[in-house]
């Protein structure tokens, strides 16, 4: 009967696996517009946090997403432009080769791109905490996402590499697209999302 009891750790762990492949499938849903990931993204990192009070998945999820979609908005279309203007400058300079002066504008574009993913992993977590105060314009949502990324920065890298897991499965080829595709559909985003708040949690903010 011990070996059955809910409060086992097996039982535990599979429900929390159970969990994240649920805000997965939610943040999945809740992407479809497009324009709404930025709100998505900012709902699983708060339903993740409030599962640690005891709350339960739906309704975390709802309310996060209805409460920071008007502020999230902003934020996801400034690093969705930003961010396909520095990987067609990336693939541009693929196509064009990578010598003398073109060198000089790949590392500019790398290194941008690079802060780009950091301040993208600090973004939504932040329209989260300050969606009940008067802090949400979209300069100081950025610049409190920037602040956060160097402060934090081993953190930080480390988010970066599972931010990206995709796009280097996309650039690997199909095979490894094939792969992660069916992973990503099931759990593979809301498990990115799940190590990102357990990083997150591990952050100074002050």
């Amino acid at each position: 009967m011990k070996k059955l009891n809910v409060e086992n750790p097996f039982f535990e762990f599979m429900g929390s696996i159970g969990d994240v492949m649920l805000v997965n499938l939610l943040f999945l849903y809740f992407s479809i517009p497009v324009l709404t990931i930025g709100a998505s993204y900012a709902a699983m990192y708060e339903t993740f946090r409030e599962l640690r009070e005891g709350k339960t998945v739906f309704r975390s999820f709802f309310t996060a997403f209805k409460g920071t979609l008007r502020n999230s908005v902003p934020v996801w279309l400034f690093l969705l432009l930003t961010g396909s203007v520095l990987v067609f400058d990336i693939t541009f300079l693929v196509r064009v080769g990578s010598q003398g002066f073109w060198s000089v504008v790949g590392m500019v574009t790398g290194c941008l791109l690079l802060l780009w993913g950091m301040v993208f992993c600090y973004a939504f977590p932040v329209v989260v905490s300050r969606e009940k105060t008067s802090e949400m314009h979209l300069k100081r949502v950025l610049a409190r996402a920037l602040y956060l990324a160097i402060r934090n920065l081993p953190y930080t890298l480390v988010m970066v590499l599972l931010n990206s897991i995709p796009a280097a499965c996309m650039v690997l080829g199909d095979v490894f697209v094939g792969m992660i595709v069916p992973i990503y559909i099931i759990v593979g985003f809301g498990a990115t999302g799940y190590l990102n708040h357990l990083l997150l949690d591990r952050c100074r903010e002050d």
